[in-house]
């Protein structure tokens, strides 16, 4: 995601606590030259992974300290995600009011357009999918499958709108209004691609955790791995590679064999 950050916060921030750049390396990991170089100027985009540690740090929130610029680009598949150039939050106003031939995201007011996915992606989907479908059927739980692309009114607010790869609920009462689901899964998975995934490993996976997403997993075909969160239980990943079988946490006697879906891929 091509986001600015915002070096005047951090800067604000860092004298509010008093630190040094020696103390915030010490708390953040963050090499102290690196530090000087982000506070004098020097380094005018330092990386995603540099301004997270800084926030975590100092206790900021790394999405309120980015600013997007104008056509700014985040890749998902080979089609591009962008945030529009806006005044204030986008709200779910103008998210429906986008044309029918648009795919976007709303996420905490900002617009993100979606390109249509790769047959790789949508066949993945579709096994995953399927697997979770036949799993409660034959377990006659009254759970809910649904595959990109259906809406998830993630926070109950305005502001955040988003679309899955595939999701699970419990009963009826979520999508009682037969357009969207209201309020967070209890399971979420995604499918990224090389040049998605940053938004579904850092946005999308805070997004999912802080509304109470119980388990979520990042299925990656180009590392050819499977990167699982238990929210309920640790907020640590464990990582699996497309040999293994896993097991979801949330219903421990499925298993899904990751080498057959290697195997079965586009």
């Amino acid at each position: 995601m091509y986001l600015k950050p915002n070096i005047a916060k951090l800067k604000k921030r860092k004298r509010e606590l008093g630190w040094t750049n020696k103390r915030l390396a010490k708390e953040s990991g963050v090499p102290v030259g690196t530090l000087n170089k982000i506070f004098n100027g020097s380094t005018r985009y330092p990386r995603d992974e540099t301004v997270d540690a800084l926030s975590q740090a100092m206790g900021l929130d790394y999405y309120e300290i980015q600013t997007s610029e104008a056509d700014s680009a985040v890749i998902r598949e080979t089609g591009i995600y962008k945030t529009v150039k806006k005044e204030g939050r986008v709200t779910l106003d103008t998210y429906y009011s986008l044309p029918d031939e648009l795919r976007a995201e709303l996420i905490d007011g900002k617009l993100y357009y979606v390109s249509a996915p790769s047959l790789r992606h949508q066949s993945i989907v579709v096994a995953l999918s399927s697997e979770l479908y036949n799993y409660f059927a034959w377990k006659k739980r009254k759970y809910r499958v649904f595959a990109s692309f259906c809406d998830v009114r993630l926070d109950g607010d305005e502001y955040t709108m988003v679309e899955p790869d595939i999701f699970v609920v419990q009963g009826n009462e979520q999508f009682a209004s037969g357009a969207y689901c209201l309020g967070a899964p209890e399971f979420v998975i995604e499918i990224v691609s090389l040049s998605s995934s940053k938004h579904d490993y850092e946005l999308k996976r805070y997004k999912y955790q802080n509304a109470g997403v119980k388990e979520y997993w990042i299925v990656d075909p180009i590392k050819m791995r499977v990167v699982v969160y238990v929210f309920a239980k640790d907020a640590v990943p464990v990582v699996y590679t497309f040999e293994d079988r896993v097991r979801p946490y949330l219903y421990p006697d499925l298993e899904i064999d990751f080498e057959q879906i290697k195997k079965d891929m586009i």
